[in-house]
């Protein structure tokens, strides 16, 4: 087995677990939360700025992203996939680094930026070449022209949405309930503890 191909199927098993593998991260986030201060804004505000960014991309890709099986009958490539092709996972990132922030301790906002980049890049390794082999030169020409994370892109010049946005909105809205309550619940624990501790 080749790295290439090991650190694919790490990916995919991450990618299929995904749901609970940052759950310890996050409790070990909250247990040692520092009193509240301007790291406690400054990581909320970060935490926001994730959530939107997700539900952007969710209106585009749809709720087909919270599977825990890679299936892509069609590529995505408007809205955010103009600008990465990982929109969800950068703003899944910024919603764990401001979880770290959070906290207000600087080890732990390194161990984060550390952690979730690997995990994010061996997700993203397996993707990749499950989308290449399911959609050949249409991924292989998108992926030439979108930058994984971020960067310059060159114009995809994608249709518009089928969908209006106000359907896509609520659809996403609705696909990322699960979400809203999780990041709601880890704000208020946040504050409790921060307003608590010290």
């Amino acid at each position: 087995m080749t790295m290439a191909s090991f650190s694919r199927s790490i990916g995919g098993w991450l990618f299929r677990h995904r749901g609970w593998i940052p759950t310890p991260l996050v409790v070990v986030a909250l247990v040692i939360t520092r009193p509240l201060g301007i790291w406690t804004g400054l990581g909320i505000g970060i935490i926001i700025v994730g959530q939107i960014a997700r539900i952007w991309a969710v209106s585009h890709i749809g709720p087909a992203s919270r599977s825990r099986t890679v299936n892509a009958a069609k590529l995505t490539y408007t809205g955010p996939y103009e600008l990465t092709r990982n929109p969800i996972y950068i703003a899944n990132w910024f919603m764990f680094i401001g979880l770290s922030v959070s906290t207000g301790v600087g080890w732990l906002i390194g161990a984060f930026v550390c952690f979730f980049t690997i995990y994010y890049n061996l997700i993203v390794w397996f993707e990749e070449s499950y989308l290449e082999s399911r959609l050949g030169e249409i991924y292989r020409s998108y992926r030439n022209r979108v930058p994984r994370w971020l960067g310059e892109a060159a114009p995809v010049h994608a249709a518009a949405p089928r969908l209006s946005l106000d359907t896509r909105m609520e659809t996403a809205l609705r696909s990322e309930r699960s979400t809203f309550v999780v990041c709601a619940s880890v704000v208020v624990l946040i504050l409790i503890r921060a307003s608590t501790s010290g």
